[in-house]
């Protein structure tokens, strides 16, 4: 899927914070792109990070020129096909997201 790309940089305090994360997955990059496709509709999208516990994903959310602001929420439940071992594969991105799946 091609993504809409729009970057947004984290303070210093937040890369700080979500980098310290209890059970990270993540490393956090001060500069992130929006996820979604080109011409989504509402809020840009960026997982900022993930925690190996389940349902612990926090993204940041913006409007184009307005500051972002870091939220938890769930992933998409789209299902989006089988991936090559017959396993169920569902979009990547939150859940709230506009636009296509991934």
């Amino acid at each position: 899927m091609e993504r809409c790309g729009l970057t947004i940089v984290l303070a210093a305090e937040d890369i700080e914070w979500w980098r310290a994360v209890k059970y990270a997955a993540y490393e956090v990059d001060p500069a992130m792109g929006c996820l979604l496709a080109p011409l989504h509709s509402g809020d840009h999208a960026t997982l900022v990070q993930s925690s190996l516990t389940p349902d612990r994903e926090w993204w940041a959310l913006w409007e184009t020129g307005s500051p972002y602001r870091i939220v938890q929420l769930p992933r998409c439940t789209v299902e989006t096909g089988l991936d090559i071992d017959g396993e169920l594969l569902t979009c990547s991105l939150c859940g709230c997201h506009g636009g296509e799946h991934s």
